[in-house]
């Protein structure tokens, strides 16, 4: 079985942060234990999205920041409490860990047209 992770980092409107998904897990015990809710499908409910979109929240895969908010609101959580913003790479101060704010390379294009897609010969190049 595949470990979950403790911590993801997310970019909201291109900004870092580093999300605490074992704080965001305990709080959803905390609100079972309170009787707030009864499981996933209830939070989902609750939230107004459906409960694979909770579930992907819970496994440190991309949700938009409205349903990050949403998700918080009901488990009694604050942004601030579970996500701090990751350090600026920029700022001279060496690397600050994890990839946000990382350099991707591109990788090269396959052989065909500029959208990747393949090409049709030219009449000119079938002669």
């Amino acid at each position: 079985m595949a470990s979950r992770p403790r911590t993801v980092t997310v970019q909201f409107r291109g900004i870092p942060y580093q999300l605490d998904l074992v704080r965001c897990r305990r709080a959803l015990v905390d609100r079972q234990v309170d009787g707030d809710l009864d499981s996933m499908e209830s939070l989902a409910v609750a939230v107004g999205i459906s409960r694979s979109t909770a579930s992907r929240f819970f496994s440190g895969r991309p949700t938009s920041l409205t349903v990050t908010l949403k998700i918080l609101a009901v488990l009694k959580l604050k942004f601030e409490n579970v996500a701090r913003p990751v350090a600026d790479q920029d700022s001279g101060d060496g690397p600050a860990g994890g990839t946000a704010g990382a350099t991707a390379s591109r990788r090269p294009l396959p052989a065909g047209g500029h959208d990747g897609a393949a090409r049709r010969p030219d009449r000119s190049d079938a002669a």
